[in-house]
């Protein structure tokens, strides 16, 4: 039976539990997607202001956002009835964190997000920009931004209005080399050879010790010390004069260690003119000052590997990491400082292009747990292993989260599950994805989950 339109937006109801974001925006023939959440007011310099808010595949016509909010996650109706269902048993629940709601120009694509907490408060960072790919995406712009962050305080139910972490930089720090970072001119300003910007490609973020928030992008390292509510940059860290060093790519979390200080995980990336160098090495980044200077520190990995998913646990650092000699495999890597990894081969394996993950100790199964998107079938899953096993590679598939319609990068894009946070006042974790197109339109989603992974399986067992 088809389904009505009364009928989709009753469900949609259920699922964020308020229809109120479906605004019109007074132009013709459509509405927009509005931020989710209460404003937060403008406090002057550098508080939050009122911001608009691989292998060859053939390339599908990007469509408009619909009135849905759901629309960009490209899921059927039985989906999204297990969802409400599962929300009602408070398994899982499903939201909208950030969606394209007048983007500047062509950055309608907002992707790849990472999410910390401090105290009881959320922040996620995201990317702003023309989309995945430069073929078809569209031109950059000067509110082209590689680090939108909101922040939330009821887990996720409203955010802030959303805030673009450039506008605390210098004005000479924010568009230092061209409007486009230096990492991406290569795919985004390709006749722009300028040397000058800072040297991160990816992002990450993550909570000190003392409860203070530190984010690096392609726009540097940035520290808030309110939960989110203000920041600061760091001019002169990570920056081509001071960073004597190639271009790194790094890992989607920001640990903080008692001897070594703020740690940050990745490889070289090459430089301007040399993009997607890799090297095989593990980079180690570390800050004894909050974020203000850097050290980098090298050592042999023996394969490309790339956005390292970090955790500390029992001792020493784990590692999921992305294997880019295929692109076609996650590989594991143990580490000490000082010392060479320990490398394990997986049974983490994909047809073609893996996706970064999250990594995670569940403190209710006593599980390693990841996030794990297999772009091949658009799909979005849950696995585990035991620590005991963690030297033999071999991963439990439990279960399937998500699961989309098109084909990556064809007609469909995510999912990014990497800087997932867990809540264990709340017993669950919250998993920040994007999805859209790859040429935009995309956006930011949230996945909130019970940490009773066995009582989640029976649930979503239904629809896998």
């Amino acid at each position: 039976m088809q389904t009505t339109i009364l009928g989709t937006l009753a469900l949609t109801s259920l699922l964020i539990g308020n229809l109120s974001i479906l605004q019109s925006d007074g132009k013709k023939g459509g509405h927009h997607f509005p931020t989710s959440g209460n404003p937060v007011k403008s406090t002057g310099h550098g508080k939050h202001l009122d911001r608009h808010g691989m292998d060859e595949v053939v390339y599908v016509d990007n469509p408009e956002p619909k009135d849905d909010p759901f629309e960009l996650l490209g899921v059927d109706r039985a989906q999204r009835e297990l969802w409400a269902r599962g929300k009602q048993k408070g398994l899982i629940e499903v939201a909208p964190v950030h969606l394209p709601r007048n983007p500047p120009g062509d950055c309608n694509h907002y992707g790849w997000p990472v999410a910390t907490m401090t105290g009881d408060t959320l922040i996620v960072m995201h990317r702003r920009i023309p989309g995945h790919r430069a073929k078809g995406a569209g031109l950059p712009h000067p509110q082209m931004s590689y680090g939108v962050v909101l922040h939330s305080s009821d887990a996720g139910k409203t955010w802030s209005k959303p805030y673009d972490l450039r506008d605390c930089m210098k004005p000479e720090d924010r568009l230092r080399g061209g409007v486009v970072p230096l990492s991406h001119r290569a795919k985004f300003d390709k006749g722009n050879k300028s040397a000058l910007g800072y040297k991160v490609h990816l992002h990450a973020i993550g909570t000190a010790r003392d409860g203070a928030v530190v984010a690096v992008n392609n726009h540097g390292v940035f520290r808030s010390e309110d939960t989110g509510r203000s920041w600061k940059h760091f001019s002169k860290a990570l920056r081509e004069d001071t960073f004597k060093h190639p271009i790194i790519n790094i890992g989607p979390r920001i640990l903080d260690d008692p001897k070594h200080g703020l740690m940050v995980f990745g490889n070289w990336f090459g430089e301007v003119d040399q993009y997607h160098k890799y090297s095989e090495k593990l980079v180690a980044l570390s800050s004894n000052d909050g974020g203000d200077t850097w050290k980098a520190e090298e050592y042999p990995a023996g394969f490309k590997q790339y956005e390292p998913a970090a955790l500390f646990h029992d001792g020493q650092y784990l590692f999921v990491t992305r294997d880019q000699n295929q692109v076609r495999a996650h590989r594991q890597m143990s580490w000490l400082p000082g010392q060479k990894p320990t490398i394990t081969q997986t049974n983490l394996q994909d047809p073609r292009l893996v996706d970064t993950v999250d990594l995670c100790f569940n403190p209710v199964t006593k599980r390693l747990e990841i996030i794990r998107s297999e772009r091949h079938r658009m799909q979005l899953w849950i696995w585990s292993i035991d620590p005991d096993n963690w030297n033999n590679g071999q991963w439990n598939r439990e279960c399937r989260l998500i699961e989309r319609k098109g084909q990556f990068y064809a007609d469909a894009d995510g999912f990014h599950p990497a800087g997932a946070v867990i809540d264990k006042k709340r017993g669950v974790q919250h998993i920040f994805i994007y999805a859209g197109h790859p040429n935009g339109p995309a956006g930011v989603f949230r996945i909130t989950r019970t940490l009773q992974t066995p009582k989640l399986k029976p649930l979503l067992a239904i629809e896998n």
